[in-house]
């Protein structure tokens, strides 16, 4: 049994180390502030959601600096005090090089020549 216990030890300590580590994106929500990342880093930007009304938000990226990795519907988080929660739309992005860009998410209808709401994110990449 004591053959097993610096396995069972250097196993632990590997668990701790990455339970950290989930590998989850962080998530914005608020436009306006500079979000900084790392080259190669994704991050979501999240924006409330209905599409059952037929708008939808869409996405205008510099490709030269970000890849739109995916786009989808997510369950928003419960605020405090409010009853039931609504739907989030996630933007999912990964930083291609240095330097500074923005990402416009606009609100378009059925029609998607106008943009009926527009949130914009300064993102510089390091």
């Amino acid at each position: 049994m004591n053959s097993l216990r610096p396995l069972f030890i250097a196993i632990t300590a590997l668990l701790f180390l990455f339970s950290g580590c989930s590998g989850e994106p962080d998530i914005y929500r608020e436009p306006g502030a500079v979000i900084t990342v790392k080259v190669n880093q994704e991050f979501i930007f999240a924006t409330e959601t209905n599409p059952s009304t037929g708008y939808m938000w869409t996405a205008t990226v510099d490709e030269n600096m970000l890849e739109l990795v995916s786009s989808t519907v997510e369950i928003g988080e419960a605020v405090h005090g409010q009853a039931g929660t609504g739907l989030e739309q996630h933007f999912r992005l990964r930083a291609l090089k240095k330097g500074t860009t923005e990402v416009q998410l606009n609100l378009r209808g059925p029609d998607i020549k106008h943009s009926w709401d527009q949130k914009v994110f300064p993102v510089e990449i390091r």
